[in-house]
């Protein structure tokens, strides 16, 4: 295919000029800001940013905003300003209710006049500390001398001195200088006391006198001047003056010692605020076009090098200018931009959806047609070897030469690759593919052609490589006229989701493919196989890659739908982070990246972002950790002030054992990748994983525990010092030492007093061993040894008198087994109730009763039949009634008995009564049979009473304590 001729110069060519987007970062209500409205900021030394708003004083770690309380004097809490002394104290400086200081977690309060809580004179504007003990405060446009208790007038003689007092500063001479609305007044200390040394500029009204190292710089209505030594010859010098004819409403001065002021551009309420910046002596200016917040009321300098705006809508945050943005429009049309290179005279050529874009000197040349064609979506920009500039359009490949465009091919290339010998190859939106040999192009012929958009390609080794939108990737064989495919790597092959939207080579010649939702794959062109896959599982924030760069350090830069990813470290376990863009109003969705020398320019869908990572500084402030939370068991009792390093020690009940701990490392310039780890020492044998999470919460048995938590910034910076609580869960009280000694020491009793029950019991059944022993030796031997004797005489003696001896043998032998049976009913177990005893009773009642002719009765209630009797009272109960019984037939003479037994107040109350003729109690004689009754009475612990008269029968009452 021949040349197309070239067109004219483009048709449509428009100038614009865009102010760049610099990177703000703003807070407000929204992120937890009490007011919007913040008059003043400052930094502790704890490294909490505090903001003062018409509602009162918030601190803010980087990601949340805390409100301390603070009691006023009177109505709202309106702060004008901050303050921090020598010593680190801060100082709030109020309207209508004084100063404040803050020590020690507790703020006190400090009136001007303690008699007019409600007057102007408590307001306090400005604050600066001129000794150890002494502080210079304007209230109400008067100077004070303050010594930490009371206020005095600064210097009431001097007349002079009698106008509006605006600012207060201190020169490394300890010069103290007050700027006025008639210049500027300059004292020291003379013997201790204050003395007026000159008055100077009396002719300006001086609003701010700011001090640095080596300079001095003070505000008027016309502009801001410097005087550059702050020697002895300060003021005999011309100052340096910027800005002139400006009225300049705040300086202040970072730590590199660069100048940020406000420009009064009328009113409080001005939108159109400017801030400028004095660095080695040139003047950058910023306003709201550059992303500056609006109504700016004060601008803050911390020690990280962070620049802070206070302002009507929160605060704001200027870090490293490390990017600025250009809004690309042609009119009021985004310009979404898709495609990125530079010519050889480094200016940059956008390719858009709508066409050409020129960034030239800071301006945007527009090239929409050609002739009377419209450009349309540029799909690819490239610079070859020989410095020639191209683009892929669907009008056809344009060649671009300084501002000049024209058409060079008529086919309409979504994909350009480098090959050999000054090849250049171009694909299609219907899949064919040219080569260019630099003087002709030709269309190549594929053995499979594949009807797909091609979007990548690559020629290597004469194999050539080709990325299709939704096919995947197929390498071919570069055959003299024709491609031949030897693999595809797609759907057959096990990549299902292939679809090719970028590509590059890296310094290793591995081939890394960005594909639409699969995040990018890493093929070994040398093995010829995927050696590695990058995703949002590893790291990507996004898997839509859309571009890619490959830098000659090895770094991948990926642009991605949720902005730029480097890639860096080994594939299989790469190093992973995003570019971070505070500016909201920059949209995150990035399309291309290119890198000129040592700046990054990013495509996006509304401009153009330029990425300088040399500006990006290092956080070299160590982070400080504090805890501000701890909840133990949800309980109210325990607090601990927000922000504390080291909150002590407590000691917990045991049931007081779950406990949680919030904590923050402060890192303003980098929140969002603060992490942390931490160690419960008592449970934890070393220090846990680095996490980002900032809370943890643990369930514990009681012990001593410490649990300490160190934070670490964006750059790999501990903490100091970790923060450290000391807590103590006590032992519930049986687990305690004395309640354990008092349970063994009753442990030890109960021992003992088994062993001596048990012992007892031991004795008591060797004791009825023993008296059955004594029974059957005294009873029996007895009785066998009569019967012995008895039967020998038998023997000898004659028929009658034998006859005699044998019928006592019998008798003495039946007596023998009524006692052997008595022994053995009583140690029997089956016999252990009073039923059990009453009919053994009965039994032996009957046979004797009846043998006599007397009437009885046994009346025992049903309930007392249960009753149970242990072996040695049942014994000693039956051996007793028998007794009874038997004295009964042998003495009373009577005709009827009865027998009763009751049960009552634990004590079992047996009865034996009888009509006959009863006898004298206090005259009769005990003999042995009433001896052993009472005996055995006593043995159970019983009580026996004998109640008889003559002529009234007798009764006889046993009563014995059953459990």
């Amino acid at each position: 295919m021949r040349k197309l001729p070239i067109y004219a110069v483009a048709l449509l060519f428009c100038l614009h000029l865009r102010a760049q987007v610099m990177p703000f970062k703003n807070y407000g209500i929204k992120d937890g800001l009490n007011d919007n409205n913040v008059q003043a900021v400052i930094r502790d030394n704890n490294g909490l940013l505090w903001l003062g708003t018409d509602f009162g004083v918030n601190w803010f770690d980087g990601k949340r905003f805390y409100q301390p309380q603070i009691k006023t004097n009177i109505g709202q809490f309106y702060v004008n300003g901050f303050y921090k002394d020598r010593s680190g104290t801060i100082w709030i400086l109020t309207y209508f209710n004084g100063i404040y200081k803050y020590k020690d977690g507790r703020f006190t309060n400090y009136l001007v006049d303690t008699l007019l809580k409600d007057a102007t004179i408590n307001t306090v504007s400005d604050m600066m500390q001129v000794s150890n003990k002494k502080y210079v405060v304007i209230a109400h446009g008067c100077a004070y001398l303050f010594d930490g208790q009371k206020f005095s007038i600064f210097d009431p003689k001097n007349t002079v001195l009698k106008t509006n007092t605006n600012n207060a500063a201190q020169l490394p001479d300890e010069t103290i200088v007050l700027s006025t609305d008639t210049g500027l007044f300059l004292y020291h200390f003379d013997k201790g006391k204050i003395k007026c040394s000159g008055h100077i500029l009396n002719t300006l009204q001086t609003t701010q006198v700011l001090t640095t190292e080596k300079q001095l710089w003070v505000l008027t209505g016309n502009g801001v001047s410097s005087f550059d030594d702050t020697g002895n010859g300060l003021f005999s010098k011309t100052p340096k003056t910027y800005l002139p004819g400006k009225k300049i409403r705040n300086v202040a001065a970072d730590k590199n010692g660069t100048i940020w002021g406000l420009i009064d551009n009328g009113t409080m309420w001005a939108l159109s605020d400017t801030v400028f910046k004095i660095k080695n002596g040139e003047i950058t200016q910023y306003t709201s076009r550059n992303g500056l917040p609006e109504n700016i009321q004060q601008i803050y300098c911390d020690n990280e090098g962070l620049v802070w705006f206070a302002n009507r809508k929160g605060v704001s945050l200027l870090g490293d200018e490390y990017y600025d943005f250009d809004a690309v429009k042609f009119g009021r049309t985004d310009e979404p931009v898709a495609s990125l290179v530079n010519d050889p005279q480094n200016n940059i050529w956008l390719g858009t959806v709508y066409g050409l874009a020129l960034k030239k000197n800071n301006r945007y040349f527009f090239y929409r047609n050609i002739g009377k064609q419209v450009i349309g979506y540029v799909s690819w920009l490239h610079k070859n070897k020989n410095g020639s500039v191209y683009a892929g359009t669907p009008i056809g490949i344009l060649n671009i030469n300084g501002a000049s465009i024209r058409k060079l091919f008529n086919i309409s290339s979504t994909a350009i690759g480098a090959g050999s010998e000054h090849q250049q190859w171009y694909g299609d939106i219907n899949g064919d593919i040219w080569i260019d040999k630099g003087n002709s192009l030709r269309h190549v012929n594929i053995d499979h052609p594949i009807n797909e958009m091609i979007m990548a390609i690559h020629a290597e080794n004469k194999q050539l490589w080709v990325g299709y939108r939704d096919r995947g990737v197929v390498k071919y064989r570069i055959g003299r006229d024709s491609l031949f495919s030897i693999k595809e790597y797609g759907v057959k092959t096990g990549y299902r989701d292939f679809r090719i939207r970028s590509f590059a080579i890296d310094k290793k010649g591995n081939i890394i493919w960005g594909t639409r939702t699969n995040g990018a794959f890493v093929f070994s062109i040398a093995k010829d196989k995927e050696i590695a896959h990058l995703s949002s599982q590893n790291g990507l924030s996004a898997n839509w890659v859309k571009d890619i760069y490959c830098d000659t350090d090895g770094k991948l830069y990926m642009a991605t739908n949720n902005g730029v990813n480097i890639v860096s470290g080994d594939y299989k376990k790469p190093s992973i982070k995003q570019l971070k863009i505070n500016n909201e109003a920059i949209n995150r969705e990035t399309n291309c990246i290119q890198k000129t020398g040592d700046v990054f320019y990013i495509g996006t869908n509304e401009g153009l972002l330029k990425w300088t990572p040399g500006n990006m500084h290092k956080d070299t402030v160590l982070p400080q950790i504090y805890f501000t939370h701890i909840d133990i068991q949800g309980q109210k009792t325990f607090s601990v002030a927000p922000y504390t390093a080291n909150p002590g020690k407590i000691s917990l009940p045991y049931d007081q054992h779950a406990i949680s701990f919030e904590f923050a490392g402060i890192s303003l310039k980098n929140p969002d990748n603060v992490r942390y780890h931490y160690i419960l020492i008592g449970q934890d044998n070393e220090w846990g994983p680095v996490t980002e999470h900032n809370f943890v919460a643990y369930n514990l048995k009681p012990g001593n525990y410490t649990f300490k938590v160190a934070a670490e910034n964006a750059d790999g910076l501990w903490s100091r010092r970790p923060a450290v609580f000391h807590f103590i869960i006590k032992n519930p009280f049986w687990l305690t030492w004395w309640f354990i000694l008092l349970v063994s020491l009753l442990i030890i009793w109960a021992a003992y007093s088994a062993y001596r029950y048990r012992l007892s019991k031991v004795l008591a059944l060797e004791f009825l061993r023993n008296k059955i022993s004594t029974d059957l030796h005294d009873d029996i031997g007895s009785t066998l040894s009569s019967i012995s004797i008895l039967s020998e005489v038998a023997i000898r003696e004659k028929e009658q008198k034998s006859k005699r001896m044998l019928g006592e043998i019998n008798e003495r032998s039946h007596q023998l087994m009524e006692k052997m049976d008595d022994i053995v009913w009583s140690i029997s177990s089956k016999n252990d109730t009073v039923g059990n005893l009453f009919v053994r009773i009965q039994q032996f009642a009957s046979t004797v009763l009846e043998a006599k002719d007397i009437d009885y009765e046994v009346r025992v209630p049903e309930g007392v039949k249960e009753i149970k009797l242990d072996m040695q009272r049942r014994q000693h109960i039956y051996l007793i009634l028998k007794e009874a019984i038997n004295n009964l037939i042998k003495y009373s003479g009577c005709k009827m008995a009865c027998i009763n037994a009751d049960y009552a107040g634990g004590l079992l109350n047996i009865e034996i009564a009888d009509n006959g003729r009863g006898f004298d109690t206090k005259t009769a004689s005990s003999g042995n049979g009433l001896q052993n009754m009472q005996k055995r009475a006593d043995a159970i612990r019983g009580h026996l009473l004998i109640a008889s008269a003559p002529g009234s029968g007798t009764r006889i009452i046993l009563s014995v304590e059953i459990e």
